[in-house]
């Protein structure tokens, strides 16, 4: 009897810690409210941010120093809460320290509840968190830190919650930037690596198992060895009339998604493998198509449209327009091709292709569809009269940003033409 007391007593007791620890992480109220319109207006300035990490990653035997704006951290979050309207985060950094705040809502019963979220950094010759407070409560750093690095080596095994700590040497901080120096990269990755493998090892699925037969299907048509541009239709049709012959009303969902899959690291890149697992015949040399591939004539189209298919089945669909947009964002800058919206359309035109594949009530007949469809005006709209090739200045000039009504008629143009299109209306796809 006293057993069961006990047992009554600690179940009880873990509730009341539950409960106590709810009512101190969450509020009423958001302390945050960002405008993600004008985070990301800056978005061309994150490709130098990312310019510097790739530095570091293919130079991965020196230490490197990566410097971060405010602009870029700015641009980045905006981008986080286009993909996920329910986060709304800011930042600041000072010489004597850098903040991120954030506001997570969370769904409850009556109301809406939120989770608010302060990370303070301070400048050090290592990573050094003053806080990190949820709500009213509060964290000391290093115990934080702490937290977070015993999990990540628990969850993987490994020391690399440890590793990934001790790569950063130093925190500098301006009025309007931050500083990170980092070791060598080199073994860090290894160990990535390692982990990554052992991962796919273990968890090789049936999807990873499809999506590396139909990359290795599609590798070695006749079509892929030509040297002539190709069209993106002829692709298709191929890969979707391979999938047809092995689907069944159960597995039509599965192979629809290993067949857009491969397609989008055999056209699109070859690193949405990353996403899948182990997926290539030979990790050294991925498999490519031996000549360009063209959507409406443009082989930047095939790579926008396919690739959009793929995150679509991987994720939400505005974490896949939010990756387009952005990207489209960067490319006003200088060196860039400017924002356009005959890109953003074979990005949406993607999603609505992974859509009715997607969806019980019409993956057999879209398979169908697409294994012997003559050319791409079934999925892909006309982009004639659609703007591109926008710099910054004219960008801000014609849109102001990415919410003002004269942007959002831009795009529900392209909505509408996609909504108009027999495959991908709603009402008639059954």
């Amino acid at each position: 009897m006293s057993v069961i007391r006990f047992l009554g007593a600690l179940i009880t007791g873990l509730l009341a810690a539950i409960v106590l620890l709810i009512v101190l992480i969450l509020d009423t109220s958001p302390s945050v409210s960002a405008n993600a319109s004008e985070q990301i207006a800056d978005a061309d300035t994150v490709k130098k941010l990312l310019a510097q990490i790739r530095r570091s990653i293919n130079d991965r035997e020196r230490g490197h120093v990566i410097t971060i704006s405010e602009q870029q951290v700015e641009s980045l979050i905006g981008f986080v809460q286009r993909a996920a309207p329910y986060i709304h985060g800011t930042s600041a950094i000072h010489p004597d320290h850098g903040t991120i705040e954030a506001s997570v809502a969370v769904p409850a019963a009556v109301t809406t509840l939120y989770l608010n979220l302060e990370i303070k950094v301070l400048p050090a010759d290592r990573l050094a968190i003053d806080h990190v407070r949820m709500g009213s409560l509060s964290l000391p750093g290093p115990f934080a830190v702490g937290l977070v690095e015993s999990a990540l080596n628990i969850y993987t095994d490994s020391e690399i919650g440890t590793q990934a700590k001790e790569q950063i040497t130093r925190v500098a901080m301006t009025e309007t930037q931050v500083a990170v120096t980092l070791q060598p990269m080199d073994s860090f990755l290894r160990q990535l690596n390692e982990i990554r493998a052992g991962f796919d090892e273990e968890e090789r699925d049936e999807l990873t198992k499809l999506t590396a037969y139909y990359l290795r299907y599609i590798a070695g048509r006749e079509i892929a060895l030509k040297k002539k541009p190709q069209p993106f239709n002829a692709y298709l049709n191929l890969i979707m009339a391979r999938a047809r012959e092995q689907s069944t009303q159960d597995n039509v969902l599965q192979h629809n998604k290993a067949a857009v899959l491969a397609l989008a690291i055999f056209i699109g890149h070859h690193r949405i493998a990353n996403f899948v697992g182990d997926v290539q015949p030979d990790v050294e040399h991925a498999l490519k198509p031996a000549s360009s591939v063209l959507l409406r004539g443009r082989s930047d189209l095939s790579k926008h449209f396919i690739i959009s298919a793929a995150l679509k089945m991987l994720s939400e669909q505005d974490v896949t327009v939010a990756i387009g947009e952005f990207k489209e964002l960067m490319d006003r800058g200088m060196g860039g091709s400017g924002y356009s919206f005959v890109d953003l359309a074979a990005d949406l035109a993607g999603v609505e292709l992974a859509r009715v594949l997607a969806d019980p009530d019409t993956a057999l007949r879209a398979q169908n569809t697409l294994a012997s469809t003559p050319d791409e005006s079934v999925y892909m709209p006309e982009v004639d009269g659609l703007i591109e090739g926008l710099s910054k200045q004219e960008f801000t000039r014609r849109y102001e940003k990415v919410d003002s009504e004269a942007y959002l008629q831009e795009v529900e143009q392209i909505r509408a033409k996609l909504a108009q299109m027999p495959f991908y209306n709603r009402e008639s796809a059954g």
